[in-house]
């Protein structure tokens, strides 16, 4: 079970659910929906589903990609909380 990402930070952004920071280069990305295990600074975990927002970049840069949890809050993901792929 890989570690996404480590949250800095969550908003809303058009859609449902928020976006988690920072963005980064994926080592695949994954269309549609996935499970994933939150982990919280507390030590409590929750099960929700996730996707992935890429931009493609022109020429030789990597795409970067942002992580949507649309079943989740602003309040529900506070900075420090680990994302992991299930």
């Amino acid at each position: 079970m890989p570690l996404l990402v480590k949250v800095e930070e969550a908003f809303v952004a058009r859609g449902r659910g928020v976006l988690v920071e920072p963005r980064f280069a994926p080592a695949a990305i994954v269309t549609g929906t996935f499970d994933v295990t939150l982990r919280f600074p507390d030590g409590t975990e929750r099960a929700t589903t996730a996707s992935m927002e890429t931009s493609h970049m022109r020429g030789a840069l990597v795409p970067w990609a942002m992580l949507r949890l649309p079943e989740m809050s602003v309040d529900d993901v506070p900075a420090g909380t680990e994302i992991w792929t299930t």
